[in-house]
């Protein structure tokens, strides 16, 4: 049985998504700083919407949707970005920048990234400073990977929302392979996604931006910096 995902609001999905987890009403209330009256009414108006009597069968009939909806702009991978959403992802550039051995395969995404910053100058909130950041990344910005199985790995400066995440595509061909759903850390800072790169290749993968900003703060609901982590393959 399908369920109709998209009459849901943000709300009410991660609500059922926490469900499917193990949470209980009062464990998501305390996840998402809210009472255990609002994380019901949430999952009343979910069964209503839906027509699914029970609110842990609603959860597990979402869950199990995750995997085909991996693109889709609420939970996963998001779809490829249009031209004016990559407008809306600043760079994180790395501060040794790029080896000799790299310059060349680096040289064209380096000129993206330097447009790409350029656009945004004027552009950042006043209240950027209190968004959670990413401060570590595996692979690191400019980084050369060899071919085959490797580990993309990101880390936020604070807890950040359960099964709530927005690997964004760049371009068309530049996301790697990578499995569905990522790992989160039991501090809940680092998410993990198991992937496969390909010889030759330059990948990007966007961390929220553009229509996708499913990274957010455990606590506040404040959605990620979003970022771009940029890698070769040797």
């Amino acid at each position: 049985m399908q369920v109709d995902a998209a009459c849901l609001s943000d709300a009410e999905r991660s609500t059922l998504l926490l469900l499917a987890e193990g949470h209980t009403a009062k464990s998501i209330a305390a996840e998402a700083n809210v009472s255990v009256h609002a994380v019901n009414e949430r999952l009343r108006e979910a069964r209503r919407k839906t027509g699914v009597g029970s609110s842990r069968e609603l959860a597990r009939l979402l869950r199990d949707q995750i995997p085909q909806e991996n693109r889709d702009e609420k939970i996963g991978v998001a779809p490829d970005v249009t031209a004016e959403a990559r407008a809306d992802l600043p760079i994180q550039r790395p501060a040794g920048g790029v080896s000799a051995k790299g310059m060349i395969i680096m040289a064209s995404f380096t000129l993206i990234s330097a447009a790409l910053a350029a656009a945004l100058l004027g552009m950042i909130s006043p209240t950027a400073s209190a968004r959670p950041k990413v401060i570590a990344a595996q692979p690191g910005e400019s980084a050369h990977i060899a071919p085959g199985p490797f580990v993309l790995r990101v880390t936020f400066d604070r807890p950040m929302r359960t099964g709530s995440y927005s690997f964004v595509t760049i371009d068309d061909g530049s996301y790697p392979d990578c499995a569905k759903t990522p790992r989160q850390s039991a501090d809940r800072k680092t998410f993990t996604l198991d992937c496969t790169a390909a010889p030759g290749r330059v990948y990007a993968v966007g961390i929220n931006g553009g229509r996708f900003w499913n990274f957010t703060d455990a606590q506040t609901g404040s959605p990620a910096e979003a970022t771009i982590l940029r890698f070769a393959v040797r």
